[in-house]
């Protein structure tokens, strides 16, 4: 019974081993480096919603134990079948003399668990990825006064450098709230201004001066 299941960020796999599962808008973390990328609302996932069955296949067929102990089951809306898990304990529900119901009932219950379990972790995660923000936000460095400067030097260096690539891992991962990467980017940022600086660069002729070099001033250019 595998799931996977948005928490605005990242997405979290759900399984037997793990745990996952939406967490409220509410606790979304913002995201510092591309404010624009705001998670959208997920949708319940509660098994309450879920359209039950066994009233259209009828009782006597969810009352009986499969005689192949091949088990039919169902999610609720977001959750994915894992047939080859269903199938693998087959033997044993059928063994056990489990009903489709009584399995129904077991998977049921298994996803309610691992659903508040999943919350717990996403709400827990978002919290510390908004708290990486407020405490990017008060760093004396870059936070305070400075912040929209800082904020505004880092997008630039994304915006200039970075790849889409990029762009998701940060987002999907929270690190672009991270006060040390905010950090380095608003550093890196701030080399790379649009303007050229007044001597004309790193060559000192009125070109714009190449990122690496501004990046490693020391390594002298090739060629």
């Amino acid at each position: 019974m595998t799931a996977m299941l948005r928490i605005g960020r990242p997405q979290i796999a759900m399984s037997a081993e793990g745990a996952g599962s939406g967490v409220s808008e509410s606790v979304s973390p913002e995201t510092v480096l591309f404010p624009e990328d705001a998670p959208s609302p997920d949708g319940d996932t509660s098994t309450e919603d879920r359209d039950d069955t066994e009233d259209k296949s009828g009782d006597d067929v969810a009352d009986r134990v499969p005689d192949d102990g091949r088990y039919s089951l169902t999610m609720p809306e977001g959750i994915e079948v894992d047939q080859e898990l269903i199938d693998a304990l087959g033997p044993d529900f059928h063994n056990l003399g489990l009903t489709v119901r009584q399995a129904q009932q077991l998977a049921d219950r298994f996803i309610e668990i691992q659903g508040k379990r999943g919350k717990a972790a996403g709400e827990a995660w978002a919290g510390r990825v908004q708290g990486w923000a407020d405490e990017a936000r008060k760093d004396r460095e870059i936070g305070g006064a400075k912040w929209a400067g800082t904020v505004g030097s880092a997008q630039r260096a994304l915006s200039r450098l970075g790849t889409p690539a990029l762009r998701e891992y940060l987002n999907t991962s929270g690190g672009g709230n991270h006060p040390e990467m905010i950090r380095i980017f608003a550093k890196v940022g701030s080399m790379i201004q649009e303007d050229n600086p007044p001597n004309g660069g790193a060559g000192g002729n009125g070109r714009k001066a190449e990122t690496a070099h501004l990046m490693f001033p020391k390594d002298a250019p090739k060629g």
